[in-house]
């Protein structure tokens, strides 16, 4: 779990839905079309009407985003449209639970991370599980590799190469150092394995790298 990490997640995911997963900022009724301007015009609160990666609205709201971007939104809320201003007030507004109340915080911390729930900071639990699920699959695609992954037969490139090179200095011999994870490094890593207490299994895996990657080669 990183919470940083989660509520960059979770802001990214907002901001995919509200902008119809174009990631542009927006104008509120933007899926009118040509009726859009017509409707903003009957709005209680025209010309502060929704704009940006969520829907900021409302004069005394555009104030107060306005003071905290340094920024005079009230003299030209279409900066509001502006992507680094945009992205600006979803993230503080988030973090500081403008729009409904609930902060990103509540629903994100060191304790665990709630997708669904997050929701409540923007719009209630309006199809709050698809973007969980957006969510879910940004931390999928920007959460690293891991540095040493679990190798096996099979396996080759540098971290295999790495591997091989540690088997090598502790004395078991992996074969040549290539890369390749063949029936020599398999039988090195066995061995190693024996010795140091391990399931033999043959798969460097976080307990085998762990007990490899103390020796100095």
């Amino acid at each position: 779990m990183n919470p940083s990490r989660d509520l960059c997640n979770r802001a990214l995911a907002t901001a995919y839905w509200e902008t119809a997963r174009t990631m542009l900022p927006v104008e509120e009724a933007y899926y009118l079309g040509a009726k859009a301007e017509a409707y903003r015009r009957g709005l209680r609160y025209y010309p502060w009407y929704g704009r940006g990666f969520v829907q900021l609205t409302w004069e005394a709201n555009y104030l107060r985003a306005g003071r905290e971007v340094s920024e005079d939104l009230i003299g030209n809320p279409e900066l509001a449209l502006s992507p680094d201003i945009a992205a600006q007030i979803l993230v503080v507004g988030s973090r500081d639970g403008w729009f409904t109340g609930r902060r990103l915080d509540h629903y994100i911390n060191a304790r665990g991370t709630d997708y669904v729930g997050a929701r409540r900071v923007i719009n209630g639990t309006d199809r709050a599980d698809a973007i969980a699920a957006i969510a879910l699959e940004y931390e999928h695609q920007l959460t690293p590799a891991p540095a040493y992954p679990a190798i096996r037969r099979g396996s080759w490139g540098a971290v295999v190469r790495e591997a091989q090179r540690h088997l090598a200095a502790h004395g078991y011999d992996p074969g040549p150092i290539d890369g390749v994870f063949g029936g020599l490094t398999e039988a090195a890593t066995r061995a190693f394995q024996r010795s140091s207490a391990l399931v033999a299994d043959g798969i460097i895996g976080p307990l085998t790298w762990g007990a490899l990657i103390p020796v100095e080669i």
